[in-house]
């Protein structure tokens, strides 16, 4: 092996020493925690690091509260300096205070337990973790944010390596920017770490989706060898075995609802597995739902439900608004719907104008507009989300196949404002966060607006004038 790691100056008798010893850690890595650190990881880290030296490997762990999972990409960040030539690193997570005062403390912790020769190999600040006088020979740390981008986009080498922390919150723009720097090299590893605290995004993906190429992994709170039986005992008595922070804390499983999510996971899985047979929906009326968009990464959506049933979901895009409507001509007479429900807000009302024209029974619906249960939600957009949440959880079945509209329902969030109203997160939050657009979902919502909005005028009565007393009246 070639003294890529030897401190600067001729070469002793003690680097000589220590470049065999490199060599044996290469092919024995779990002897090269025990002899750097003086630890013996537990069996959930040993597998996780055996499998983070293979080449190209792309893996992601999902971790119970103290199961050790910053510690492990700390003991794999020296490792991989020390034993891979030209090798760089880049150490993210979307939060700046886990990365540069959790992490980096972790990364000083554990440097002070080295022998004191593998000690002096280290450079480490803030910023950065380096070999001394290998200025490529490195690891940076940078936050994961959109406005980072260029700086994640940077890495070519032969072994580049990705260590996310806290992954499950890293914007999927962010996310896909960093898969895409790992084009070039051989030895490309992209590893993420993190508690399951959020069912959308692409840590989530991974896992719920299985996705091809990523291995998998869990550190639960009963197999680590960071945590005490008398903590699990705890959280069971405080929180229950069936609370969701049980589950994500203690067993590292995905909650049944993320902090702040609307609609609930487990309703969306019931009702993308529930199958209903044509008796159980067809004496309802159908109603179509319109989410008009014109150019750009959003589509326009048209959508048909049938009490319980989602009969069909049709996304087209890069559509102008009278093309728009000759194909919602055509959709309505394949459906039949008894009436049409259209976003009315820009784009969506020369639609409205040109079907209303046209003779279909299309209905402006203008979402921002109040709710007609001001005491529950902010706004119209808020309430037929309600709705649609309430019918998910009352039986109702949508297509186990279409994924976009599944991950769209769950990751919908809201808050509340000032007067305790149920807000959702606008269009333009969620794509701040990464996240597609709702297009779909909101599709779906806009054929309960028949429940939530009075689309037919009141009947006017004439104004009753009273006869004045005056003398000239």
């Amino acid at each position: 092996m070639a003294m890529t790691m030897s401190r600067p100056g001729p070469k002793t008798e003690l680097d000589r020493k220590a470049a065999v010893l490199l060599e044996i850690w290469k092919n024995d890595p779990l002897l090269a925690m025990k002899q750097m650190y003086g630890v013996t990881p537990d069996k959930q880290q040993a597998d996780f690091i055996l499998d983070a030296v293979k080449e190209g490997c792309r893996i992601a762990v999902k971790s119970a509260q103290g199961a050790g999972k910053t510690s492990t990409l700390v003991w794999l960040t020296f490792y991989f300096l020390l034993t891979l030539d030209d090798c760089r690193i880049l150490i993210t997570s979307p939060s700046a205070n886990q990365l540069h005062r959790v992490f980096h403390a972790e990364a000083l912790k554990w440097h002070a337990k080295m022998p004191a020769i593998f000690q002096d190999f280290f450079e480490i600040t803030t910023q950065r973790i380096n070999i001394k006088g290998k200025a490529f020979q490195k690891a940076d740390l940078v936050t994961a944010s959109a406005e980072n981008q260029e700086n994640l986009a940077g890495g070519h080498s032969e072994n580049y390596i990705i260590l996310a922390d806290e992954a499950s919150a890293i914007d999927e723009l962010v996310f896909d920017v960093l898969q895409g720097t790992l084009g070039t090299g051989t030895g490309g590893r992209f590893i993420m770490t993190a508690n399951p605290v959020r069912n959308s995004g692409r840590f989530y993906e991974i896992f719920s989706q299985k996705k091809k190429h990523w291995k998998r992994k869990t550190f639960d709170a009963f197999n680590s060898g960071q945590i005490n039986a008398s903590w699990v005992e705890e959280m069971a008595s405080f929180y229950g075995e069936d609370s969701d922070k049980y589950k994500v804390r203690v067993l590292a499983q995905f909650p049944r609802v993320s902090e702040e999510q609307f609609i609930p996971t487990d309703l969306v899985e019931m009702a993308a597995t529930r199958i209903l047979v044509p008796s159980m929906y067809r004496n309802y009326p159908k109603y179509c739902g319109v989410d008009v968009a014109r150019f750009g990464n959003d589509k326009t959506v048209f959508c048909i439900r049938q009490g319980p049933m989602i009969l069909d979901i049709t996304s087209m895009d890069n559509l102008d608004n009278v093309e728009v409507s000759a194909h919602l001509m055509d959709y309505y007479h394949k459906h039949k719907p008894e009436a049409i429900f259209i976003d009315a807000i820009g784009v969506g009302a020369g639609v409205f104008d040109t079907c209303k024209h046209m003779g279909m029974p299309v209905v402006e619906v203008v979402v921002s507009t109040k709710s007609s249960d001001p005491k529950q939600y902010f706004n119209l957009r808020s309430q037929l989300w309600g709705e649609m949440r309430d019918w998910l959880n009352n039986e109702a079945s949508i297509p186990e196949d279409n994924r976009h509209l599944t991950a769209q329902l769950c990751a919908m969030t809201y808050g509340f404002n000032a007067k305790l109203q149920i807000q959702l997160s606008n269009k333009k939050d969620i794509k701040k966060m990464g996240l597609e657009s709702p297009d779909k979902a909101d599709a779906v919502s806009l054929t309960f607006a028949s429940n939530t909005f009075m689309y037919s005028p009141s009947s006017r009565v004439a104004r009753k004038v009273k006869r004045s007393s005056y003398l000239w009246a």
